[in-house]
Parts: structure tokens; C-alpha cells; sequence
């Protein structure tokens, strides 16, 4: 697993590329037109393995937890591509200005504490920046901290990462005893995930990405913050019984496992913006199916 951290970087070429065109095509609109808006990511560089283990014991955790340290500041630039891409769709001929802020900031504050440590470190930056009179909102994205375990998911999570739930929680009992898995069905009272191919099925286990991210919305005058949006988001991947299950020492799951990972913190970081105050003053955005219309008919 420590693996799939390291190599993040390798796979968001493409992801950083595209963030790349997306700037070159802002700074080409012309000054004093559209709407400026300064995107923070401040995620960052934690990356974070949990697993459920058997423990006996009262004392115990039922979690081991690892924690990885992804390097060249990829996931602030994750995090930066979902916040440009919702705020794209929102107000498609503004400006964005991009940063990030240093993962050193927070390596001594308690996971509890980090939104707050990072939003108020972004804060005293900006302080310093008089230009930010003239930016219509500053987006910033933090990790978000949940203590309890919700939705099958493990307790004290934050930030990115990957859930392993390896025991075998529902559907398990085989009285026959030493039936294979691939002749086994799934449980109907198993967890809720998804395969490869987006089928939906039941499983007695699975793997999870998380993204729990926070979505700050501030004013660039006062620094005031006039919305938080948090989103606690996972995907649980498995496979069905008569397919092989996910085998991580091999890359392809591996690129298969990081894809799934930066398209849920794509899409957590949307949504967080999309149901902030910025889309409610803009209007809210819904993009459907085009429709064709007849010049010629009359119209209603």
C-alpha cells in the first residue's frame, strides 16, 4: 500500500497536465473582465492505510494505521484540480489563481485540530496580500476529521487515504465448509460497493478510498469565513465472487486503485463547492443533456 502512495506521482502526470492548460486558458482572458477567484489547497502531504484487524482485548484498536508521505506536493495538486474544475462550471469565464499551502505547517498539530490550523496559516498569508481586494472569493480546501466509525467505515479518519476491510463481517457463515470462493455468491445482506466495471454488487469485504475534505469559502477583503462545506466520501471496490479479488502487488491494479482514488477527491471537492454559498450566488449550475431546437417552430 505504501507502493500506491509513492507512485501517485507518476499517474497524475495527465491530472497536472490538464490543471496546466486550465491556468494558460485563464490567463488569457483579459484583466478587469472576469471574476477572480484564489484557490488554496492546504491537504497536505498525508496519505493514510487502514485496516480492520481481529484483536482480543478490550483495550485494543481493531485498526492498524500507516501513514505515507506523497511527495511534489501531489495532493495539494489534486485537491487544486477539483477545486478549479467545480468553480470552472460555476463561472465558466473567471480567473483562478492558484496555491498551496506548505504540509510542514501541520505535521505537529493534532489530526483533530488540522482544518483549523491550515485555514488559519492561510489566513495570516493572505494578510499580506493587499491584491486579494480585487478577487471576487478565495476557495481553500483542508482535511476534514471525523472521529466516529460511519458508514462502514473505520473511526479517526482525515484527509486521503484507503480503508481495508478484511474481515469478513456479514454473509460469512459456510457450514459446508471449504467451498471456493468463486463458487460462493455474495451475501444479500452484504456491504454495498462497486466492481472494476461500476457493477453493483454485495461483499463480504472491501477496499475504500476516502476523501474527507473540508471547503472554506472566504471573503478576500475581510478574510471572513462566509462558508465551510465538509464531505466525508468513500468508494468501496469489489470484486464478485467468480472473478479474481483485487490483488495490489500487481500494477495495474495498483493504477486501478489510484485512479478511483483521485476521481472520489474530484468529486467530493465538487460537490462541496457546488453546494456552497459561491454557486448559490451565482445561480445554481445543472448540466443535463443538450436538447435540439427547431428555429422554425413556434415559439411557446
Amino acid at each position: 500500500m505504501r507502493t500506491i502512495a509513492l507512485a501517485a506521482g507518476c499517474v497524475l502526470a495527465g491530472l497536472v497536465t490538464a490543471q496546466a492548460y486550465a491556468e494558460a486558458a485563464s490567463a488569457s482572458i483579459k484583466p478587469g473582465e472576469p471574476r477572480v477567484y484564489a484557490l488554496i489547497a492546504a491537504v497536505g502531504e498525508e496519505f493514510t492505510v487502514v485496516s480492520d484487524v481481529q484483536v482480543t482485548g478490550s483495550h485494543l484498536s481493531n485498526y492498524r494505521r500507516s501513514t505515507s508521505q506523497v511527495q511534489n506536493n501531489v495532493l495539494n495538486r489534486i485537491a487544486l484540480y477539483g477545486l478549479d474544475s467545480a468553480i470552472a462550471k460555476i463561472d465558466p469565464a473567471s480567473k483562478r489563481i492558484y496555491m498551496s499551502l506548505a504540509a510542514s505547517q501541520m505535521d505537529s498539530v493534532a489530526p483533530s485540530k488540522r482544518d483549523e490550523a491550515a485555514i488559519g496559516a492561510v489566513v495570516a498569508e493572505l494578510e499580506k496580500m493587499p491584491e486579494r481586494a480585487q478577487w471576487e472569493r478565495i476557495v481553500v480546501a483542508t482535511p476534514a476529521y471525523r472521529a466516529l466509525d460511519v458508514d462502514g467505515m473505520a473511526s479517526k479518519l482525515q484527509g486521503f487515504g484507503v480503508f481495508s476491510e478484511r474481515l469478513c463481517k456479514t454473509g460469512c457463515a459456510n457450514p459446508l465448509g471449504g467451498i471456493p470462493r468463486e463458487l460462493t455468491p455474495e451475501p444479500l445482506d452484504g456491504v454495498d460497493a462497486v466492481t472494476r466495471d461500476d457493477e453493483k454488487i454485495k461483499a463480504r469485504t472491501f477496499l475504500a478510498p476516502f476523501s474527507y475534505v473540508a471547503v472554506w469559502v472566504l471573503d478576500p477583503k475581510t478574510l471572513a469565513v462566509l462558508d465551510k462545506q465538509q464531505g466525508f466520501d468513500n468508494k468501496k471496490l469489489a470484486e464478485p465472487h467468480h472473478k479474481p479479488a483485487l490483488d495490489l502487488s500487481q500494477s495495474d491494479a495498483q493504477q486501478y486503485l489510484l485512479g478511483r482514488i483521485v476521481t472520489l477527491i474530484n468529486t467530493s471537492i465538487g460537490a462541496a463547492v457546488m453546494t456552497s454559498e459561491i454557486n448559490e450566488r451565482r445561480g445554481k449550475v445543472e448540466v443535463g443533456e443538450p436538447e435540439l431546437v427547431d428555429p422554425s417552430a413556434p415559439k411557446k
